[in-house]
């Protein structure tokens, strides 16, 4: 009786162990939304008065890099897509002009669309899709990949942004939301 209760509680936490161990996909959505939710949340406390703020001349503004963030996601979600996913930014689609995005709450709103489309193209896919293969390249040169590594791709940009604006609030004597 005993060795039976022993091979039956092996059996129970090896069943939730499988039943813990998270997809793929959900993992890469996870931090998809990590890295979004910080941005988004630097992009509603930022002063509207500083988004024009930059640190240098040769730099994007703050809302130069949260509209550049917002764009390369939605080049992302089109390649993986296989379809032009988003609006168009006309002749520089990876910087959205400050013309059309001209309020806080224009680059808000925008950011916040391109994290939840992008998160909703990698539950839509799931592991299956985040497991395909497809040409891409960036500084690598080009050459097939997984989706899942576009993914991170795009997730590692959003996170160098996401330093660069920390840098901003600091010039800027502020205290960005992560720290506070």
């Amino acid at each position: 009786m005993n060795r039976l209760l022993k091979v039956g509680v092996a059996a129970m936490v090896a069943v939730a162990c499988v039943r813990a161990q998270r997809s793929r996909a959900e993992e890469t959505v996870e931090w998809w939304n990590q890295v979004g939710k910080k941005l988004i949340a630097m992009a509603k406390d930022f002063p509207e008065d500083k988004y024009d703020f930059k640190v240098q001349k040769d730099q994007r503004t703050f809302a130069g890099n949260l509209l550049h963030v917002a764009a390369i996601d939605y080049l992302l979600i089109s390649k993986v897509a296989g379809a032009k996913a988003g609006p168009d930014f006309g002749k520089d689609i990876e910087n959205p002009s400050r013309e059309v995005y001209r309020t806080k709450a224009d680059v808000v709103k925008l950011l916040e669309q391109a994290v939840a489309d992008g998160a909703a193209m990698i539950r839509q896919q799931g592991d299956a899709g985040v497991e395909k293969t497809m040409d891409f390249g960036w500084e690598t040169g080009r050459h097939v990949s997984r989706v899942s590594y576009i993914w991170m791709s795009g997730i590692e940009h959003s996170a160098e942004h996401l330093g660069q604006l920390v840098v901003y609030y600091r010039a800027c004597n502020l205290v960005p939301p992560e720290s506070r």
